[in-house]
C-alpha cells in the first residue's frame, strides 16, 4: 500500500486543519466552515470540475487520477470524515452534469462556483421510498404555466448551503435529472435540517417542492431517450461515488485501529486488533482494484456494491468493540474517539443501504440500473 502522502505532502498540513474545523463543528458550524476557507482544500473539494469551470484549481491537485482522489479521501477521513464532507464542491452532482448537460447547461450549473468554492446537492432518496430510482414519486410536470417540480426528498447531504443542485423526478412514463438553483426567497422549495447521531459535515437535509417553477432550459438530456439518460446516468453517478463513501470508512477504520495500536490491551484484545488491520489492508487493496478498473472504462457495479458494503461493515465492526476494549474512563474521556464513533454508524446511510448492496453484489451488470 503506496503513501500518499509522498506524492501530496500538503495533506500532514491539511489533516490538522480538517481536525480543527471538526472539533468547531460540534458546537459552532459557521466558525468551522470559515476554518475550512483555505485554497488548498478549495481546491482539494472541487477535484473532477473541468477546468473551465474550476477557478480553485492548483498544480498540487491537477489532473487527479480517480485512485489517487480515493487515496486522498480516505488519508483525510483518517483524521475526520464528517469535517470532509462539510468541504463545498459539486460531489455526486459532477458526473450526471457532465454525462448528460450539453455545454450551457454545465456553464449555467458550474457558475456558481465562479466567486467562491460553492455547495451542491444531489436529491434521489425519499421518505418511506428510499434511494430506490424506480419508486420515486417527485414528479416533473408540463402545463399552461410551463414546467412544475413537486414532491420529497430526504437525506439528501449539502441541501442547506446549496447553490445548485439535481432533482431526480418523474415524467410521464420516464425519469428525469432537474438543475435547482435555490434561493431562500422562493416559497415553492423548503429546505429543513435533519439532526444526526453522526457525520454531522453531512449537513443532511429534507426538501419540499411544491409547484416549483422549472425553465426547460434546466432538464438534462431532456431530448434523449431514457435509456440515455434517467436511470443509465444514476448508475454511473452511484458506480464512481460508492468507492468514495468506502475510502471514508476505510479512513475512520484507521483511525480508530490507529487509537487502539497506543493502548495496552490484552493478548486477545491485540490478536483481534490484528485481524481488523488484515481486513483494512485487503479492503484497501480491494478499493484500488475497483479505481483501476473504473479508470479503464469498465462497469462494476457489483465490484463496488462490495466495496462499499465490506468498509462501511469492516469500521461498524470495529467501533462496535471500543467499549469493550477500552478502559471504561479513557473511553468516556476521549472526546475525538466518541466523534469517530458516533461516525462510524452513519456511513451506512451514505449512498444506499448494506440490503441494496447486497443485492447489487450477486447480480449480472446488465440488470443493475434500478436500485441505488
Amino acid at each position: 500500500m503506496s503513501d500518499i502522502t509522498r506524492c501530496y505532502p500538503q495533506l500532514y498540513a491539511l489533516s490538522e486543519r480538517l481536525l480543527a474545523a471538526g472539533q468547531l463543528a460540534e458546537y459552532n458550524l459557521v466558525q468551522a466552515i470559515a476554518y475550512l476557507d483555505h485554497p488548498q482544500l478549495h481546491s482539494l473539494a472541487c477535484i473532477g470540475i473541468p477546468s473551465r469551470f474550476n477557478p480553485w484549481e492548483t498544480p498540487g491537485f491537477s489532473n487527479v487520477s480517480y485512485a489517487r482522489h480515493l487515496q486522498i479521501i480516505e488519508y483525510l477521513s483518517r483524521t475526520d470524515a464528517s469535517a470532509m464532507m462539510l468541504l463545498p464542491g459539486a460531489s455526486l452532482s459532477t458526473r450526471a452534469v457532465l454525462t448528460l448537460g450539453n455545454e450551457e447547461q454545465q456553464a449555467r450549473f458550474f457558475a456558481c462556483f465562479a466567486k467562491r468554492p460553492a455547495w451542491t446537492f444531489f436529491a434521489v432518496t425519499e421518505p418511506q421510498i428510499g434511494s430506490d430510482a424506480g419508486a420515486i414519486s417527485t414528479e416533473l410536470t408540463h402545463g399552461e404555466q410551463g414546467w412544475r417540480l413537486n414532491g420529497t426528498k430526504m437525506l439528501i447531504g449539502g441541501a442547506l448551503l446549496a447553490s445548485a443542485g439535481l432533482v431526480f423526478a418523474c415524467y410521464q412514463h420516464s425519469r428525469r435529472l432537474v438543475m435547482v438553483f435555490p434561493d431562500d426567497t422562493e416559497p415553492t422549495l423548503q429546505r429543513e435540517s435533519l439532526d444526526t447521531v453522526g457525520l454531522a459535515g453531512a449537513g443532511l437535509s429534507r426538501l419540499t417542492f411544491k409547484d416549483h417553477c422549472v425553465k426547460e432550459e434546466d432538464i438534462l438530456g431532456h431530448e434523449r431517450r431514457e435509456l440515455l439518460q434517467g436511470l443509465n446516468a444514476l448508475s454511473q453517478v452511484f458506480e464512481r461515488h460508492r468507492p468514495m463513501v468506502a475510502a471514508m470508512a476505510l479512513g475512520t477504520a484507521f483511525g480508530l485501529l490507529t487509537a487502539l495500536d497506543v493502548r495496552l490491551l490484552p493478548t486477545a484484545a491485540r490478536r483481534w486488533v490484528g485481524r481488523q488491520w488484515r481486513k483494512y489492508h485487503a479492503i484497501y487493496q480491494q478499493m484500488l482494484t475497483v479505481a483501476e478498473g473504473y479508470s479503464n472504462g469498465r462497469h462494476q457495479y457489483a465490484l463496488t456494491s462490495q466495496l462499499k458494503r465490506n468498509a462501511t461493515r469492516l469500521v461498524e465492526e470495529t467501533a462496535c468493540q471500543l467499549p469493550h476494549l477500552l478502559d471504561r474512563d479513557d473511553w468516556l474521556d476521549d472526546r475525538l474517539l466518541h466523534k469517530r464513533y458516533r461516525d462510524s454508524f452513519s456511513f451506512e446511510y451514505m449512498e444506499g443501504t448494506s440490503n441494496v448492496h447486497l443485492l447489487n453484489s450477486f447480480r449480472a451488470p446488465a440488470a443493475q440500473g434500478i436500485s441505488l
